[in-house]
């Protein structure tokens, strides 16, 4: 009896044993992996970027009467590179832009007034603007700013 309780605990103790040296193992596996990793990402000279489609609808009008603008020019410059387009015959436009990067946008169209903005690509987004036309300012407009202007540096 005192020789199978023996046997019994040289077991339990290789089993406890065998037990602790599969855990340590495995701690040091998945360290010196995630030491690689992080290694191979910190020397990886090309981060990674991906491209998402960013919509834009170009129109005019107010409400629910929007008509959309055909032929818009819609430029995309800064970020990861830059794209542009031509809005169809729904007023959009489709841009293929870099995720996180920084945008500078400019939207033109014949005859009305152009729109610049900035913005962060996050995701797929979709933006709409409603265009105004072009104010000519007229010659007498012209004229009295002239005078004005002539007449505070006069004096």
């Amino acid at each position: 009896m005192k020789k199978m309780k023996m046997i019994v605990l040289i077991v339990i103790l290789m089993v406890l044993v065998a037990f602790t040296v599969g855990i340590a193992a495995e701690a040091t596996f998945m360290n010196e992996a995630n030491v690689n990793t992080q290694n191979h990402i910190k020397n990886d000279p090309q981060p990674m970027f991906f491209d998402v489609d960013i919509t834009f609808y170009v129109q005019t009008g107010e409400g629910c009467g929007c008509t959309p603008i055909v032929g818009a020019s819609v430029q995309a410059f800064g970020g990861e590179g830059s794209d542009s387009g031509v809005t169809n015959e729904d007023g959009m436009c489709v841009l293929t832009l870099v995720v996180s990067g920084e945008y500078e946008v400019i939207i033109e169209a014949d005859k009305y007034q152009e729109i610049n903005f900035e913005f962060n690509v996050i995701d797929e987004q979709t933006f709409i603007f409603h265009m105004f036309e072009k104010q000519e300012s007229s010659a007498h407009e012209v004229s009295l700013f002239h005078s004005i202007m002539r007449n505070i540096f006069e004096r």
